[in-house]
């Protein structure tokens, strides 16, 4: 536990000395330094560079001094939208990441600072599901390729087993004839058919080839009510 809180504490500095790297100059400030010459222009510049840095005030004895109040403000009020910023980026990421991930995050984290740890996270959970997508596809597709079309010998077997009239070879050529299509799409269950097909003879539908043929293949397709 005191390792623990040690941690936490040695996380806190490292990430408080983590400042902001830079500060904002405004094209208002040529106005302001107008009246400057170089030296003192070159002054109040460092001494811009070292407050952002720093936090401490520069002692200045030329007219720079009478300029840097102006910058030293409006410093301050960057470096505050910068923190507030940074806080609600990280406020947003503990509400999104666990603990172990939140952890790691440095306090100064803006919009534009992603931290790897979570933006891996991030990638990794995609490609788990895009994996996942791509074996519901294969599985889909296997589910959708399995139907063969069965030989005459296969529908003779079936119908002799059924004890039917079905003519085996009629049945194999009107189904091959049309690509084994079932309506409009196609069939999973040739022996269901072969049933339905039963049906139809046992009801004085078409027993023979030449007796009573549909004109419209449709018409057969329409009644294959269990595929």
């Amino acid at each position: 536990m005191k390792q623990s809180a040690n941690a936490a504490a040695s996380r806190l500095q490292r990430d408080n000395a983590m400042a902001l790297e830079s500060f904002n100059a405004y094209h208002s400030y040529l106005k302001s330094i107008e009246l400057l010459n170089d030296a003192e222009r070159g002054r109040l510049f460092t001494a811009c560079l070292q407050y952002s840095m720093t936090g401490e005030v520069p002692d200045l004895r030329g007219n720079e001094r009478f300029v840097f109040p102006m910058m030293k403000e409006q410093i301050d009020r960057d470096k505050a939208k910068y923190d507030a910023k940074c806080k609600a980026n990280k406020s947003n990421i503990k509400s999104r990441w666990d603990k172990d991930t939140y952890e790691r995050i440095p306090s100064n984290t803006n919009v534009y600072d992603r931290n790897d740890s979570y933006t891996k996270n991030t990638k990794d959970k995609d490609k788990d599901k895009d994996k996942d997508k791509d074996k519901d596809k294969t599985g889909d597709k296997a589910r959708t390729t399995r139907f063969t079309p069965p030989a005459v010998e296969e529908v003779r077997a079936y119908c002799l087993e059924r004890k039917n009239s079905v003519d085996a070879e009629r049945f194999v050529n009107y189904y091959a004839s049309n690509g084994w299509i079932v309506g409009k799409t196609k069939m999973k269950d040739w022996k269901a058919a072969v049933r339905t097909w039963e049906r139809r003879d046992a009801n004085g539908g078409y027993r023979s080839a030449g007796e009573n043929q549909p004109t419209d293949k449709r018409t057969w397709d329409l009644d294959i009510i269990e595929l």
